[in-house]
């Protein structure tokens, strides 16, 4: 649908306009210099009389023409000086002789991906933008400004060299992220204020996808606010060009996900994809394939219900260690980057576990890791395979000489209190992403568990301990059940869907006594399982780049007989994956999110090569940081597989994966209306024909001027005058 072309007419300089006061000049020198007739009477009177009745009205016609001439010469005079434009809901007002500061913002979310015919929207929007700079006029500055997540200024100071600005254009890479809304406004903000340029512009190209932008929250609507709020109080012109179309069509791979989270070599690993429908109408027979270290492997067809999710599982044993690369991907539409997502698998020989004992026995079952040890690390597991988890124990007395990254998981047990470098030792643990897991028991000293792991809700722990809750001595008197809330957790989510005297041998458990956890308000972490007193029993949160498990009772048979019951081996198993699952987050991010990983001490200011998915080599060095080695990259704007390459000393490759965030793939667009609701009190003009946009850019702009035609008139005017006045003045001598 072709957009309407509003006019309407503005001066620059509109104090002028009293100048058309001086149009009424030669009305009053005509009325002051008409000839006055005195009344004669004479032989020949009647002979005048008769030639002047005759030409008369040509006469009167004559005077009126010339007379209109001359007012309608000072009428452009002073108009041109006024400096006339006309105004177009296509462009800013342009004002002859005064400078325009463009603007150009192009949206850079996922979706501008989406393919109509053979262009992508990010194409157009990248062709419309060098349309606009080539059509701009000679003087005007632009800028340019990516809106994404981070939003980027590629051309920040108004630039007239507009070779370049095509050429800075030319080179913008489409992100595979979102964009934040409120972020890109202040960019857009800071670019106006460092504008020394009064008359400014701002043209944004988008598709307008609902998610792209939506309002933001909190502290980031009161930004966006401001920056709107700015726009308004430096009269900029904000032209929306929306690219994009309602009822697009789109399937996109939203999830992927391994369980257990730690793969191990010749376990069977189950690979779990989620697809979703987007589009209007039913999807039927897609093809989903699951692709490791880049060799196809099993496929699966699915029908897609509209706006349903659609799991596709997949199973696969990994032969050897190491990092491998594994992608489901669908077939194409539209969007194709979100027709796949990776996940970077680091696959271990086993998983290596620490269980610290505060009170070491050498007794059989005696000690408080023996019944620990034993379901974690049994001869075999229930298919007879070898068990994936080697577990090493060692007493509370050396948890201080022990090197922690070397281990995946730390389970400390009933110690009674820490030091503080043992407890900083313990952080730098969970900041190369390791697992914590603290159980309690009757050594526990309340008071160092809460000054030092607690510190107030800043510690690692994620609960205060209180007093104990029951009597172990008195276990015919005091006994207390699980709660298992639903079996929500990932920890217990197993027990969900099987027979109730499976369940019972979770819920039939007896705790005869307990620590009273207490989480701080507003808390991030998670409660597993609780206690049918209404207290948790298994907390979990996230620390640093690890995991703290804390467990209100004992890991051995002194507070319960949790130990004897055939739930207890599943459960300890979950609780070690849990608490080890920070080393596989860490590997795979959202595009956007930095690449982080803690490495040991002895690696700081090694190089780094990252090899990206678009096969660019980037260089960076490990940082020294809280006792690691820290790498750090940001620039993970690509979805794919990052392969990472550390120097020596430490020779280190590791593998990550970047997916797009999920709500990209969303199709749903705003209108005008929504638009607005989106950002309030934002004054915009609303366009949707990009094409007619791109084909008249310079016609629209160049229609403003009108100071140039007016004097032109002017010269033509004052010729034709003095025509006539000749002309008239002939016939006058001949009468």
């Amino acid at each position: 649908m072709d957009f309407p072309i509003v006019l309407a007419l503005s001066f620059a300089n509109p104090a002028l306009l009293w100048g058309l006061v001086a149009a009424s000049l030669p009305i009053i020198i005509h009325l002051l210099n008409r000839r006055k007739f005195r009344e004669v009477q004479w032989a020949a009177m009647r002979f005048l009389l008769a030639a002047i009745q005759k030409n008369s009205r040509r006469i009167r016609v004559e005077n009126w023409v010339l007379l209109a001439i001359r007012t309608l010469v000072i009428l452009l005079v002073v108009s041109a000086m006024a400096k006339p434009f006309l105004e177009s809901l296509g462009a800013l007002p342009i004002i002859a002789g005064q400078r325009t500061h463009h603007v150009l913002v192009l949206d850079g979310s996922l979706s501008m991906a989406y393919s109509t015919g053979e262009t992508t929207r990010w194409e157009q929007a990248k062709a419309l933008a060098k349309q606009l700079v080539k059509d701009t006029r000679r003087g005007d500055a632009v800028s340019v400004v990516l809106m994404a997540d981070p939003p980027r200024i590629f051309i920040k100071d108004p630039s007239p060299n507009h070779s370049e600005v095509l050429k800075e254009i030319e080179g913008i890479t489409l992100p595979h992220g979102g964009t934040d809304l409120a972020a890109s406004f202040a960019a857009i903000d800071r670019v106006l204020e460092a504008s020394p340029i009064t008359q400014k512009e701002v043209v944004f190209l988008t598709d307008l996808q609902a998610a792209s932008w939506r309002k933001p929250e909190g502290d980031k609507d009161e930004g966006l606010k401001r920056a709107v709020a700015n726009l308004s109080q430096r009269k900029t012109r904000s032209v929306v060009i929306d690219l994009g179309k309602a009822g697009d069509i789109n399937r996109a791979v939203t999830e992927l996900g391994l369980t257990p989270p730690i793969v191990t070599v010749g376990n069977s690993t189950l690979i779990r994809a989620v697809v979703r429908n987007f589009a209007p109408e039913k999807a039927e027979g897609v093809h989903v394939r699951l692709i490791v270290d880049g060799r196809l492997g099993p496929e699966e067809t699915v029908d897609l219900p509209v706006g349903e999710d659609q799991a596709v599982v997949f199973r696969h044993t990994f032969g050897t260690s190491g990092d491998h690369d594994v992608e489901v991907r669908i077939d194409d539409d539209p969007l194709p980057l979100d027709n796949h997502r990776w996940q970077a698998v680091p696959v271990r020989e086993f998983l290596n576990v620490l269980l610290v004992d505060g009170h070491f026995k050498p007794e059989a079952f005696e000690a408080e890791t023996d019944f620990l040890a034993a379901a974690l690390n049994p001869a075999s597991d229930s298919t007879g395979a070898p068990s994936a988890i080697r577990t090493t124990v060692v007493a509370e007395s050396q948890l201080s000489r022990l090197e922690l990254a070397s281990f995946d998981t730390v389970v400390l047990c009933n110690i009674a209190q820490f030091t503080e470098s043992e407890v900083n030792s313990l952080d730098d643990y969970l900041k190369q992403g390791g697992g914590v897991v603290v159980f309690g028991g009757d050594q526990v000293v309340r008071e160092n568990y809460n000054r030092l792991l607690y510190a107030d809700g800043k510690g690692l722990l994620p609960a205060a301990i209180g007093a104990n809750v029951g009597d172990a001595s008195k276990k015919n008197e005091s006994a207390f059940g699980f709660a298992p809330l639903g079996y929500r957790h990932p920890i217990i989510e197993e027990f969900a869907n099987v027979p109730e005297s499976v369940q019972a041998s979770l819920t039939g458990t007896r705790i005869y006594e307990y620590q009273k956890l207490t989480l701080p308000k507003g808390s991030r972490a998670k409660v597993a399982l609780g206690f049918e007193t209404g207290d948790p029993a298994v907390i979990e949160i996230p620390r640093y780049r690890g995991t703290v498990i804390q467990v209100a009772t004992s890991a051995d048979s002194g507070w319960t007989n949790w130990p004897a019951h055939p739930s207890y081996p599943p459960v300890m198993e979950k609780i070690v994956l849990e608490a080890a699952a920070g080393r596989l987050a860490e590997r795979n991010v959202q595009v956007g999110q930095p690449l982080d990983q803690s490495l040991p001490a002895s690696g700081a200011s090694a190089a780094v090569t990252i090899v990206t998915p678009d096969k660019r080599s980037l260089t960076t060095k490990l940082k020294a940081e809280g006792g690691v080695s820290q790498l750090h990259f940001e620039d993970t704007e690509i979805s794919g597989p990052y392969q990472v390459k550390v120097g020596p000393p430490l020779a280190l490759e590791s593998l990550f994966a970047a997916n797009p965030n999920p709500a990209e793939s969303d199709p749903t667009k705003l209108d005008q209306a929504g638009l607005a609701a989106a950002v309030p009190g934002w004054n915009f003009a609303y366009m949707t024909n990009w094409k007619e946009l791109s084909h008249n850019a310079g016609a629209v702009s160049r229609r403003g001027e009108l100071h140039r035609p007016f004097l032109y008139g002017v010269l033509v005017l004052l010729l034709l005058e003095s025509v006539l006045a000749w002309i008239f003045g002939h016939h006058a001598s001949r009468a």
